[in-house]
């Protein structure tokens, strides 16, 4: 083990190593030597510019003048013996044209001065040291032909002007004569009408001559500069050398620090330059870091210790404590800069069942996916903690409205957990319940604030939970309300204060309503219309939902006959109900006393656990045999929808409204809902959809081939009164539409 340690902390010294070796071009070393080389070169390369194009004006300016001194020369002898020509000057004297009335040189001239052309040229010659041609005119105004020239050779040498050089003006610089290149100074010739004859044309020298001493300039002008670059590279590195040789040691000590390693003092802190400065900063550096290390083991462990005491050690979310002093700490800001906040509380629909059914390993599982999927919807300054249990609490910073803020995010956590988990493997559906209190202010304490929430929260399960509500005043405990529902309820079933409402249940195919679901209501003497969301639990919790659940039974069968002959009424059915020994007698009885077959019957099943025991099936299989239809009603809800499929009897399945309330507006309830019907189809299962409430939903359910359904949109409950009157004349005619 020691081996092993050795070798990795080797291992990791080598790389931090291999990182601190730098390729020699990324070196600072390297930079410096090149910013210094291409300093200097830059400097001479500049000035070596500067001085190059001074020359080489001035060597064009003294051309230039050599020429015109050539070109006034000439002129000066050619005009001594051409008495008939007239000569054009400018302001300052240079002979710019030459007039003649006659073309110089031809046989009229050399018989009146009895001079050959040459000869003439020749003695202008003498005087300027340089060669002296006169042409005529060729072709074009561009092009001259040689009639003389001051070495007489005559051999008919050719002159071409460059393009930027007018042939009726003076000018000074390279042209062609013959095939060489020449230095000249252009002198034209004229008639008395202005129109050129030919050209007047000395030079002070060939091109290559005259630029042989600027090329050597420049090849001595290179040769200086590699001189330089030696010099300066040789002397830049050996300075650079002394400068940088304690560099490696100290990125060294620092590689060093890096790894930990404390051990070994920082050399060369005995400089007085900026190294022996570095040198006493890492120094330094390494004595506070072995400081700073005994420092943060005590930090380190004061913090665990600190959130141990804060969060929750399951879903790592903030505990009771926290939440509660995060309560008091916003209470307080609200005081002193105004902001508000609402506070939220929320537990899992249906957890218990799960923790039991499954395991507490599931349980916790549940929880922690639930956590996760809540931190993803918090915004930031939102607190959510869980205070024990399932039970939830947010603290949610309000921008501007709090109750529009407060509905989106409690329809976002409602949305989100309403998609299934997957625990251990096994995929389960729960939902969750959300109170919501926004009426936060100075003078009122923390724990009225829970207590308004948790009151919103029983509201909010009172009306069927997956659902939200706001705290408002008039709201009552749910231990106090329960209390009171449960004295009541046996006063209820005996002053007759329970009615059966029936909602049409429609074929999608036939557009016909095939069956009635039977439910019920509690109208309370003093409280009003009591939701079943609120007393069924409470009678569950007491075994009062026997006695009720015989009086539904004997009522729908009832109601039966009063219902077109061909439909089904289905009842609610509590898995209290199926433990009691009488209930396959109890349908039996009710079946036969008011003469309903039992096909018109249907017992709708909530998913829990407790049907699923031995008895419940016993007693589920002996109802089918009789002809009783089973259906299990909010499927995919529950925590192990599946299993009941292959467990019990049941002939029908209810796709809960909590899918198909969003196929309008999301996909994934669209694949849901689609492969539930899939799923039916394939184990031979009829299938009715609840809670249709527009005609969106009933055009895609349709197109899906479900088979039945029911929603406000088609048929809202109504007591069986109504319902003789709204289907009164359905038989033998039948409706046009599911909407008539």
């Amino acid at each position: 083990m020691v081996d092993h340690a050795n070798k990795s902390e080797r291992e990791a010294g080598d790389l931090l190593a291999g990182q601190t070796r730098l390729v020699w071009y990324h070196s600072l070393f390297w930079k410096i030597n090149v910013f210094l080389v291409c300093s200097v070169v830059l400097a001479y390369v500049m000035g070596a510019t500067i001085g190059w194009v001074m020359v080489e004006r001035d060597s064009l300016e003294q051309w230039r003048r050599q020429a015109e001194l050539n070109a006034q020369v000439t002129s000066s002898t050619i005009r001594t013996i051409y008495t008939f020509i007239a000569i054009d000057s400018a302001d300052d004297g240079q002979i710019t044209k030459i007039i003649s009335e006659r073309p110089l040189g031809d046989d009229a001239s050399i018989l009146d001065t009895g001079f050959n052309p040459s000869d003439v040229l020749g003695l202008a010659a003498a005087q300027t040291k340089n060669n002296i041609w006169l042409f005529q005119k060729a072709s074009d105004d561009r092009h001259f032909i040689s009639s003389a020239e001051a070495l007489g050779s005559n051999d008919g040498t050719g002159l071409s002007l460059p393009e930027y050089a007018e042939p009726l003006q003076f000018f000074t610089g390279f042209a062609e004569v013959g095939s060489i290149r020449h230095f000249i100074a252009y002198v034209p010739v004229v008639n008395l009408k202005g129109e050129l004859q030919g050209a007047l044309v000395t030079t002070i020298g060939e091109a290559e001559a005259l630029q042989e001493s600027q090329s050597k300039l420049l090849r001595n002008s290179f040769v200086l500069l590699l001189t330089i670059l030696i010099l300066t590279g040789a002397a830049v590195t050996l300075i650079m050398r002394k400068v940088f040789k304690p560099v490696p040691a100290l990125v060294s000590a620092l590689s060093r620090i890096a790894r930990d390693d404390t051990r070994s003092v920082t050399p060369f802190q005995n400089r007085n330059d900026e190294i022996g400065h570095f040198a006493v900063a890492i120094e330094t550096l390494r004595e506070a870091v072995v400081e700073r290390e005994h420092l943060r083991q005590v930090r380190d462990v004061a913090k665990h210790m600190e959130h141990l005491a804060h969060h929750d050690a399951l879903t790592g979310l903030p505990n009771r404590t926290f939440f509660g002093k995060k309560l008091e700490d916003m209470i307080a800001q609200m005081g002193e800069d105004g902001h508000r906040f609402n506070i939220m509380l929320l537990d899992l629909d249906r957890f218990k069942s799960i923790n039991d059914g499954l395991g507490h390993a599931s349980g916790d599982a549940l929880l922690v996916s639930f956590a996760e999927r809540l931190l993803l919807l918090m915004k930031p300054g939102d607190i959510a903690a869980r205070l024990g249990g399932d039970e939830f609490a947010i603290l949610q910073v309000v921008r501007k409205d709090s109750l529009v803020e407060a509905s989106r995010l409690a329809a976002s956590i409602i949305r989100s957990v309403a998609r299934p988990f997957i625990l251990l493997g096994r995929e389960v559906s729960v939902g969750t319940s959300i109170g919501i209190c926004t009426e936060t202010c100075l003078e009122v304490e923390s724990s009225e604030l829970l207590k308004k929430a948790d009151i919103a929260l029983y509201a909010a399960k009172s009306e069927g939970r997956g659902t939200f509500r706001f705290f408002k005043q008039g709201m009552e405990m749910s231990g106090e309300r329960g209390h009171v529902l449960q004295h009541d309820l046996d006063a209820a079933l005996r002053d007759g204060e329970f009615e059966l409402h029936y909602q049409p249940i429609f074929s999608v195919l036939t557009s016909e309503p095939v069956g009635f679901e039977a439910l019920l209501r509690w109208r309370h003497p003093k409280l009003g219309w009591v939701s079943p969301a609120d007393f069924i639990p409470v009678a569950e919790k007491t075994g009062q939902i026997v006695a009720i659940g015989e009086w539904v039974l004997n009522r729908a069968c009832a109601d039966a006959k009063l219902l077109p002959p061909e439909t089904f009424v289905a009842v609610n059915v509590s898995p209290v109900q199926l433990q009691q020994g009488s209930f396959l007698k109890n349908v039996k009885s009710a079946l036969a006393i008011h003469g309903v077959p039992a096909r018109r019957l249907e017992l709708e099943l909530t998913e829990s656990v407790q049907i699923c025991a031995l008895e419940c099936q016993e007693v589920l299989e002996s109802l089918r045999a009789l002809g009783v239809g089973i259906a299990l009603d909010d499927f995919g809800t529950g925590y192990s929808g599946i299993s009941y499929l292959m467990t019990l009897p049941v002939t029908k399945i209810k796709i809960d409204r909590s899918f198909v309330m969003n196929i309008e507006e999301r996909a994934d309830s669209r694949a849901v809902v689609t492969n539930l019907l899939q799923l039916a189809k394939s184990l031979g299962l009829e299938t009715t959809a609840e809670g249709i409430e527009t005609e969106n939903q009933l055009q895609f359910l349709r197109s899906s081939s479900c088979g039945l359904v029911q929603g406000y949109h088609l048929g809202r409950p109504a007591k069986i009164e109504d319902i003789q009157h709204i289907y009164q004349d359905f038989y033998p005619r039948k409706v046009s539409s599911l909407g008539a």
